[in-house]
């Protein structure tokens, strides 16, 4: 009689630690999933606001030749006001040559900075 209520004691306690196991597991999904989604909202904000700096940044070349110095140069002929990233801070641009990056460098996606390349045309993270 002893050697069964020990049994089910033991059957009791793997059923308890079996399910505390699968609400950390079922935890950790959640916060991934909602840093992912949120990394990912974040991503196409960037990309929707830098759209109108790229787009810009190309009329700026047409009619000048080269590239600006800095985005501060668009406004106000090419742009009215500079986008920021969606956590409110401008975007960095990195001139070299013809070419030129914008990065959201606080907006991760795929654990890095979302940016732009204008050699390649795509914004990634």
């Amino acid at each position: 009689m002893r050697e069964m209520k020990l049994f089910k004691s033991a059957a009791g306690s793997a059923r308890v630690i079996a399910m505390v196991v699968l609400v950390v597991i079922l935890v950790c999904a959640y916060v991934a999933l909602d840093f992912y989604t949120g990394g990912q909202q974040n991503a196409s904000m960037a990309e929707g606001r830098g759209g109108a700096i790229v787009a810009a940044l190309s009329s700026y070349k047409r009619e000048t030749g080269a590239l600006p110095d800095s985005l501060d140069k668009l406004v106000p002929k090419h742009l009215a006001a500079l986008a920021t990233c969606p956590n409110g801070q401008p975007y960095a641009y990195n001139r070299v040559g013809a070419e030129y990056t914008l990065t959201c460098q606080d907006v991760l996606f795929k654990s890095k900075p979302y940016q732009y390349d204008s050699k390649s045309k795509v914004w990634a993270g």
